[in-house]
């Protein structure tokens, strides 16, 4: 009697994580999604091509106003691709504002202009900002806002400063100012489709209900203190804009990429699938929804749109292959079991609070505070629970909102958007640090 008592705990918790392995591959809703995912052979991928696509077709012609690209030399950020866009399609007057100057080639056209700005000081983004053209004699009057700070893989208290400063104070500084300015310029936020998707409760096995399709019209997910900093950040940053235009009479917009921007500076448990966007896609719908403000913007001003890409989800499995197949230089993905996954980067969680709070102490002495991750560890840091939140997930986007009222269409499928992507990376045509980084 005694044995089987004691047998019990140690059955439920067999059984418990058991269920948990699973629930790590799949969530109780998978099926719908993973049905329809395609499968492509090696002639399927061969015969993709890029060629044919061009972007000046998905995009209203030139404006000739004065535009302002904030964060403009990164990739959520080689939101150059934004800067590209309006060169292509002939504008004059392009400023990028950016803790960092574009790369060369995009510097030395004679339609950009480069003004080292801190969002995170109203000064430097005013100064930055209030500047008129010389073309056009007058500030800006589009203002493309996609600076970010992505810290994805933190959800801890300790944490969110970081990306509150950045995401939440430096989107206030930029509307202050876009208020202050005469003739008041428009102002398109680059959000994320995780502002809307929610957080997936691992724990809870068969009981998580978390939605595979998402929607503009579906309910945003309350506020969950365990969902990662950068989406908590965004969210607020939402909240700003949104208040924006319904308080301060300012024409803004917010675009809800998603579920992965997909481009030759991105980040690249194999079954999960997912809905992605090229960044040209990506791109495309900001002046898009600057178009919009500027025909409806009583139907548009102060709303959210989702925005994903052309064609079905696609498995991790299936882009993984796609990218191999394309390579010219061998790949090797290392598959590791998602439960072990899931255990090390709690340790990985603790470990760093832990190390934080020991050297909390010491810091203050010297009037300041430790660093949140130990440069040693490198990109072992994005092995944390957040992370796994964001990729161990089935989601599709419905982006049908955006295409009626904004008349977004997407270009790019994830096949071709793939193989640009390699062939731009082999060609040397990005930057050499290209991919996930600690910021």
């Amino acid at each position: 009697m005694i044995l089987l008592i004691g047998a019990l705990p140690l059955a439920v918790c067999t059984w418990y994580t058991y269920r948990l392995a699973l629930r790590l591959r799949a969530s109780p809703a998978s099926a719908s999604s993973r049905l329809n995912a395609p499968a492509f052979s090696a002639e399927d991928l061969e015969s993709v091509s890029y060629e044919s696509i061009n972007m000046l077709d998905a995009v209203p012609p030139a404006t000739l106003s004065g535009y302002a690209v904030v964060g403009g030399s990164g990739f959520l950020g080689t939101w150059v691709y934004i800067v590209r866009l309006l060169i292509m399609r002939g504008e004059t007057s392009i400023r990028i504002l950016d803790v960092n100057p574009p790369l060369p080639k995009i510097l030395e056209h004679p339609s950009v202009s480069f003004v080292k700005t801190d969002i995170t000081s109203l000064q430097s983004v005013r100064e930055a900002l209030s500047a008129p053209f010389h073309e056009i004699g007058a500030p800006p009057n589009v203002i493309f806002h996609t600076a970010a700070i992505i810290r994805f893989w933190e959800r801890a208290a300790y944490c969110w400063d970081t990306s509150y400063r950045v995401n939440v104070l430096g989107t206030g500084n930029i509307l202050t100012v876009a208020k202050e300015l005469v003739p008041a310029p428009m102002v398109i936020y680059t959000s994320s489709a995780e502002t809307v998707s929610g957080c997936p409760k691992f724990m809870r096995i068969d009981w998580d209900n978390y939605p595979v399709s998402i929607r503009d019209d579906d309910r945003t997910p309350s506020f969950v203190r365990k969902e990662s900093c950068y989406a908590r950040s965004k969210r607020m940053a939402e909240k700003l804009v949104i208040s924006a235009s319904a308080n301060e009479g300012l024409k803004t917009g917010i675009l809800r990429p998603g579920h992965t921007i997909i481009g030759p500076n991105d980040r690249l448990d194999e079954p999960w699938t997912s809905t992605n966007i090229c960044v040209w896609d990506a791109a495309a719908a900001h002046l898009l929804y600057e178009d919009a403000l500027r025909r409806i913007p009583e139907e548009v001003s102060g709303e959210g749109f989702l925005i994903s890409g052309r064609g079905p989800a696609w498995s991790i499995k299936d882009v993984r292959a796609a990218i191999k197949h394309y390579a010219t230089r061998e790949l090797i993905f290392v598959k590791l079991p998602p439960l072990a996954m899931y255990l090390v980067a709690h340790a990985m969680e603790f470990f760093l609070a832990l190390r934080y709070r020991m050297l909390l102490p010491f810091s203050l002495v010297f009037g300041g505070r430790p660093s949140l991750v130990p440069q040693w560890l490198g990109p072992a840091v994005f092995l944390q629970p957040a992370t796994l939140d964001g990729q161990l997930i089935d989601l599709i986007i419905d982006d049908s909102r955006a295409r009626k009222l904004l008349g977004y269409r997407p270009q790019w499928d994830v096949a071709q958007c793939i193989r640009y992507s390699v062939d731009e990376i082999q060609s040397g045509n990005v930057v050499a640090d290209h991919g996930l980084k600690v910021q």
